[in-house]
C-alpha cells in the first residue's frame, strides 16, 4: 500500500506544520509542550483547540520580539498585529485558566 500524495489542495493534518523541522515548527512544538505541561496532557478537545491557537501565536509574537529587539522595521500594521495577538494569548490563557479551575472545584 503506497503513502498518499499530498498534493496543493488536499485536506490534511500533515500540510499544516509542513514536516516539523523549520525553526517556526520547533518553536510551535515547544509552546505546545510548556501550555500542555501546565494545564495538563489530557485536555478535552476545547482546550485542545485553544491550546494550539496559542502556540500559534505565541510563535507569532516570538518572531515579532525579535523584529523589535533587531530594530528592523515596524509599522503600524505589525503593531496592531502585535497587540491583537498578545490580548488573544491572554484571553486564551485565562479561559484555560478558569477550565482548570472548574474542574478542579468539580471534584
Amino acid at each position: 500500500m503506497s503513502a498518499k500524495k499530498l498534493g496543493p489542495y488536499t485536506k490534511s493534518d500533515e500540510r499544516l506544520i509542513a514536516d516539523g523541522r523549520s525553526a517556526p515548527a520547533r518553536r510551535y512544538r515547544k509552546y505546545m509542550k510548556m501550555l500542555k505541561q501546565d494545564f495538563g496532557e489530557r485536555l478535552q478537545p476545547s482546550q485542545q483547540l485553544l491550546v494550539e491557537r496559542t502556540a500559534m501565536m505565541l510563535t507569532r509574537l516570538y518572531y515579532l520580539d525579535n523584529r523589535i529587539l533587531m530594530d528592523d522595521e515596524f509599522g503600524q500594521l505589525d503593531n496592531n498585529q502585535y497587540i491583537a495577538w498578545q490580548n488573544a494569548v491572554r484571553r486564551n490563557i485565562a479561559e484555560l485558566e478558569a477550565t482548570r479551575k472548574s474542574v478542579l472545584e468539580y471534584f
